[in-house]
């Protein structure tokens, strides 16, 4: 699978290889790409295309941060953080 990261003037995002997102807000997006976890902030965001076929996600709205990460560490239950 291929990864790549195209942005147009701060305001129009597309990554291909998504394989998975972990979360959406008109502030923040994460995902995995294949090549790792990827963190988007901004403002105004909003999924203009989401292509489970072709691993495509169109984000619209103002970029203000493309982050790369390790790999998310499972949560943690409520329960086992009170119960330590």
């Amino acid at each position: 699978m291929e990864h790549n990261v195209t942005l147009k003037d701060r305001s129009s995002l597309v990554v291909s290889g998504v394989e998975h997102i972990y979360s959406f807000s008109d502030k923040k997006v994460e995902v995995r790409t294949c090549v790792g976890e990827m963190v988007i902030e901004g403002e105004g965001l909003d999924m203009s295309k989401l292509s489970l076929d072709e691993n495509i996600i169109s984000i619209d709205g103002t970029i203000n941060s493309i982050v790369y990460s390790k790999e998310r560490k499972p949560q943690e239950s409520f329960f086992k953080k009170v119960f330590k």
